[in-house]
């Protein structure tokens, strides 16, 4: 890619303030420039076609015709070929991140013996997702640094130091203490108000561990169509409002396993058999995981909020109990995705999720027990060609939540006509939803159990590209 002469000149001005040739510093060769978003409007038919909010658990449903949270992000990447060796590659952009704002990473080839040195604000692992549900199973993000691909044996090894943290507000009164930790679902709490936590050294020192930082130390090693990676966790002080602390430490292993076909069927396919279990940070909402908005949301355990609604308060503030784990936590997840198109181009892309968890010692309630809850999952998307780039797809989803012997569930069924226009690398859709909701969250009061939720008819317009 030709460079001007004024972009030219920048860089050598920049190279001579930090020491290097100049010449070696005006050597941009490409300049990437990548992104996604989605946009659209959703009305529901019970709520006389008025905007409609988040009708269900796209990860456990299936996301079309249930995403009406916009969504976008974009980024630059300039690559320069230093030598025949060295390539520096530089990463930056702006995006829907637990930043909410300016997010950049460096990547050096050429200064290990193999593979890629990186280091700033990034996520690693973004192809361990499930584009039809929109899970990614792993998630880890924050500021940190690794080495990727390095060459081990006949495999690859990645390691990396990740930290990341919630963002607590700290100004706040020791009323609004009480009242948050009342809204987390339980009123056990109010036993742990005792005089000592009303003195304001107390309450200054409980307000200031509410962000602290969680370390994270990652490897994985990928062996053909198999790759294992663990994640330990250290997050000193691990307090709540209260001035509990919760678990400091926690592990997690993921195994996953790449097949080139539908689980043994030859054709146009492929499929992924996951298998996932933590312990203490390691679990629940944390399983595969680091602090970020997605992990607070996505699948998880219902002790630590629940995703209804606009993010729905009766279960408790997702984003506020995401590191409530007790040490002897326990979790295990199981995921089966993949797709196949046969002759005719139809596709069938399914997934089935699960998800068990353990609380371990629940020292607040006092018993000797917290107890367990599980979900389960399945959802199917089917695409049919109508004619050049216009399809039909079609999804259906159903979910199972178990907590300490109570069950509720929520399914959907969506038709969606798509207008689709595609180089491979790029794709631009735009389509037209309708979604029926048996229990919909956008009906009747979905912060109050006693309230049974209604029926719904989700209409939709919505774009969605990337490049």
């Amino acid at each position: 890619m030709k460079k001007s002469r004024l972009s030219i000149a920048i860089l050598g001005a920049a190279a001579a303030l930090s020491g290097m040739p100049a010449a070696n510093a005006a050597i941009i060769d490409e300049v990437e420039f990548h992104g996604y978003f989605r946009a659209g409007f959703f009305a529901s038919k019970e709520n006389d076609f008025k905007k409609a909010d988040i009708g269900g658990q796209k990860e456990q449903l299936g996301r079309l015709g249930l995403e009406s949270d916009n969504d976008g992000n974009f980024g630059f990447t300039t690559i320069t070929n230093i030598n025949d060796d060295q390539q520096l590659r530089i990463h930056i952009g702006v995006g829907n991140t637990e930043f909410d704002d300016l997010i950049g990473f460096i990547e050096m080839d050429g200064l290990t013996p193999s593979g890629t040195l990186w280091g700033g604000k990034r996520k690693i692992g973004e192809e361990n997702y499930i584009f039809m549900t929109d899970f990614f199973y792993t998630d880890l993000e924050g500021i940190g640094t690794g080495i990727q691909d390095y060459e081990l044996g006949d495999g690859f090894i990645d390691i990396a130091y990740i930290s990341s943290e919630r963002n607590i507000s700290l100004n706040e009164s020791y009323e609004d203490f009480v009242s948050k930790a009342f809204s987390s679902g339980t009123d056990v709490y109010a036993g742990l108000f005792k005089d000592g936590f009303a003195d304001p050294d107390a309450r200054a020192l409980i307000a200031s561990n509410q962000n602290n930082p969680m370390h994270t130390f990652h490897a994985s090693y990928t062996l053909g169509a198999l790759t294992v990676q663990g994640n330990y966790k250290y997050m000193p002080d691990n307090w709540d409002f209260t001035g509990k602390q919760w678990a400091d430490t926690g592990y997690d292993a993921t195994a996953i396993y790449h097949m080139l076909d539908f689980f043994g069927l030859k054709g146009n396919a492929f499929s992924y058999a996951i298998a996932q279990a933590g312990r203490g940070l390691g679990s629940g909402n944390l399983l595969g995981g680091t602090i970020t908005d997605y992990s607070s949301l996505r699948p998880g355990s219902v002790t630590q909020g629940y995703h209804t609604g606009e993010w729905g308060d009766y279960f408790g503030d997702p984003y506020y109990l995401v590191t409530h784990r007790e040490e002897d936590a326990l979790s295990a997840r199981v995921l089966l995705w993949g797709g196949y198109t046969n002759s005719s181009g139809i596709g069938f892309f399914p997934s089935i999720q699960a998800q068990y968890n353990d609380e371990g010692t629940n020292s607040v309630s006092g018993a000797d027990d917290g107890g367990y809850n599980y979900w389960v999952s399945v959802m199917m998307r089917n695409i049919f060609p109508v004619r050049d780039n216009f399809i039909v797809q079609t999804e259906a989803g159903f979910y199972e939540n178990t907590q300490n012997g109570g069950t509720w569930h929520q399914s959907k069924f969506t038709v969606a006509p798509t207008f689709v226009l595609s180089d491979g690398l790029s794709t631009a859709e735009i389509r037209f939803t309708a979604t029926y909701l048996p229990l919909s969250w956008t009906t009747g009061d979905e912060t109050d159990p006693k309230v049974k939720l209604k029926d719904d008819i989700v209409f939709g317009i919505q774009a969605d590209a990337y490049w």
